[in-house]
């Protein structure tokens, strides 16, 4: 197949779970004998155009609005390029990218896909958010062929939002369970570990004042957090107010590559988000058998459950205490770490995500979409233009 991908962010010039998940899928649809090109936004000194891991990245610099370009010269291209793939896929409705993709589904393209990386932003603000999600964001999913969300819950939301139920696939997000797993016969650290973007919806705060409160009866425990972001530096300021400067270790990247040996030497791993799909990182410290504290998101409880301790949003002595609970009974930990490597080798396998997602391509394809997608902008066009072909005339 020819696959276009369309990302707003791709790893390593963006670390994310979107962007992880961007290259990933290509890198193994590639591997598979499939033409993948990937469109995405340029941010670091990076070369507009190049092939990587076997598949094509063309890269487009554009205006940014709360971390989101708006490119022109991505839809131009994307309009001219459409029809020479089979499929277009597309990453997030809250991406400006994606609604270029809409805009060309509308004037005929290949069947659109859009995966549903969670349906709430954590760098727009609310009241934007309200006024976009039911708007353009339902837009962009009633234009799509098919879109793709990882859990029922998610599922639920978008027909809440009034979406037909045969347009969603559940398919769940995945780990590669042979590199991140478990070593034998070590002990980790008194480290807890958080991965993720310095921004508001990732609950930062909340996990320093939670840390800071564990710290009081576990202070030989540190907290190590790998990512950037916007708030970084807000973050920083707060690590020296709270007197935690000796106690968190703050690394800007990690290679993907290295995460299994960070997540290993790890005690457990804690996730204090607001708002979340369903984010790679607890797939990964699940699949190397390291406990997981988190939110109590609605899609994540069925996930976490058994596998570590969930807490209420936005409590920091929740937070502490989650941490606490899991100090206190190392063999409890232990077992939570092993129930998460079970669940996911046997619920979130990557290569059954990347296949399972093939196998709705083809659907797509097979239906005729492609066929449909060309009448449909025939038709768009005509009405633009008030010309009727002689066939048509009644």
């Amino acid at each position: 197949m020819k696959i276009l991908r369309v990302a707003g962010d791709l790893y390593p010039a963006f670390v994310g779970g979107i962007a992880i998940h961007a290259h990933e899928m290509s890198k193994m649809q590639a591997s598979s004998g499939n033409e993948v090109t990937v469109y995405t936004s340029i941010w670091d000194d990076e070369p507009l155009e190049e092939v990587r891991d076997n598949y094509r990245i063309v890269r487009f610099r554009g205006i940014t609005i709360f971390r989101n370009s708006i490119a022109p010269r991505l839809f131009y291209r994307l309009f001219q390029e459409r029809k020479a793939y089979d499929i277009i896929h597309a990453h997030s409705h809250l991406y400006f990218s994606t609604v270029f993709c809409a805009l060309v589904r509308m004037l005929g393209s290949p069947p659109l896909l859009v995966t549903n990386h969670g349906l709430i932003s954590q760098t727009a603000p609310m009241w934007l958010q309200k006024i976009y999600i039911p708007t353009i964001g339902r837009w962009i999913y009633s234009t799509a062929d098919k879109i793709i969300c990882y859990t029922e819950t998610e599922r639920d939301q978008l027909i809440d939002l009034g979406i037909p139920p045969e347009k969603i696939s559940v398919i769940h997000n995945g780990v590669d369970t042979d590199r991140f797993a478990p070593l034998t016969n070590v002990t980790p650290k008194k480290q807890i570990l958080w991965i993720g973007k310095y921004v508001p919806g990732k609950g930062v705060e909340y996990l320093l004042r939670g840390f800071q409160l564990f710290s009081k009866d576990f202070p030989d425990y540190t907290l190590l957090m790998i990512g950037r972001g916007p708030q970084k530096e807000d973050c920083l300021r707060m690590v020296e107010d709270l007197g935690l400067t000796e106690k968190v270790i703050l690394r800007d990247f990690v290679q993907n590559k290295d995460l299994p040996e960070v997540y290993q030497e790890s005690f457990l791993f804690v996730l204090p988000s607001l708002e979340e799909g369903v984010p790679r990182t607890i797939l990964e410290a699940m699949a190397c058998g390291v406990p997981v504290a988190c939110t109590e998101l609605p899609q994540l409880i069925k996930i976490v459950s058994g596998c570590g301790l969930l807490f209420p949003l936005r409590d920091p002595e929740a937070l502490a205490a989650a941490l606490s609970t899991l100090a206190s009974d190392p063999e409890a930990a232990q077992i939570y770490g092993k129930n998460g490597r079970e669940r996911a080798v046997s619920m979130y396998s990557w290569s059954d995500t990347v296949s399972k997602t093939l196998d709705l391509y083809t659907s797509l394809i097979g239906d005729g979409a492609a066929d449909k997608s060309r009448e449909s902008g025939d038709s768009h066009l005509k009405r633009v233009s008030g010309v009727s072909r002689p066939d048509e005339v009644r």
